[in-house]
């Protein structure tokens, strides 16, 4: 008696187990389980990458929410950003592995290819060292949360509002309404203009026969009475201070006023504070006419 001959597959047993011949059964083996094979691992692909990636966004919006919350509202943003890259960064690592699985199910042999990969890749390595500097720049950017999605920002001669932040390129919406792509990489100099605070600066002349005392106390009433409105208020984080007079010629006398304010709120607070004072000169004949 013969030994037993092996099976061959999954595919191979359930079809015999129906009646079908063993050479049948063998022969349609070998014909449907590479592509079930292939499709299994397509639809396992897919399925993680989107499975994990929307695990990812609703955990980390979890962290955002009760940040939010929290002590520090403002970190809700930087989460925001964290949660978007490591999104793509996952996709891209579950396709990369269903890929090198698909191509192994189909019996490529991946031994040279990696081989070439890593000729090819060293090759291109030299090529696109910007490229490469983009990403760790990104990361980097990240890391040091130097600025997150909403924030104002002044890269070089561009300013706009972050809309979206990638490890290769930072996006800019500026005001005018125009998407700039700034790479990462050739972020050298930056400023944030949504962190700390702001700087409300106003600057009255009056003319040069009016007392400056008397326009310095006119200019301190006017610039409380402005401060004073709930809309002014709201978006204040100091008293006006009087800095002195900071310009002297025969047009007038130039004073300047300081009020610190909530970031991205200098303008709001300097239009009504200057409108104010502006008017309180005027009415007392102490503001210079051109």
């Amino acid at each position: 008696m013969g030994a037993p001959t092996a099976s061959t597959g999954y595919i191979e047993e359930l079809l015999r187990a129906f009646g079908v011949p063993e050479a049948s059964a063998h022969h349609v083996q070998d014909l449907l389980l590479r592509p079930v094979t292939v499709l299994l691992f397509l639809g396992a692909t897919i399925l993680a990458s989107h499975l994990g990636a929307r695990l990812i966004r609703r955990g980390l919006a979890r962290v955002r929410d009760r940040t939010a919350r929290g002590r520090d509202p403002s970190q809700a943003s930087r989460v925001d950003t964290v949660r978007r890259i490591l999104a793509n960064a996952w996709r891209v690592a579950v396709w990369v592995v269903g890929g090198i699985s698909i191509l192994s199910v189909l019996g490529v042999n991946l031994a040279p290819f990696l081989a070439g990969a890593t000729v090819i890749g060293a090759t291109i390595g030299f090529g696109a060292q910007s490229l490469v500097r983009d990403f760790l720049s990104g990361f980097l950017l990240l890391v040091e949360d130097q600025y997150r999605i909403g924030d104002v920002i002044a890269v070089g001669d561009l300013s706009g509002v972050v809309d979206e932040v990638s490890l290769r390129v930072t996006r800019l919406h500026a005001e005018d309404g125009t998407i700039w792509y700034v790479p990462n990489g050739e972020i050298r100099k930056l400023g944030n203009s949504s962190r700390s605070f702001g700087r409300a600066l106003v600057r009255a002349t009056i003319s040069p026969q009016a007392p400056v005392s008397g326009a310095i106390a006119l200019i301190e009433r006017a610039a409380a009475e402005a401060l004073a409105r709930p809309e002014v208020s709201a978006r204040a984080l100091s008293g006006a201070r009087v800095l002195g007079v900071s310009d002297l010629s025969a047009a007038g006398i130039a004073i300047d006023v300081e009020v610190r304010t909530a970031p991205l709120a200098a303008e709001e607070v300097a239009r009504p504070l200057r409108a104010a004072i502006t008017e309180a000169l005027a009415a007392a004949g102490m503001l210079a006419t051109p």
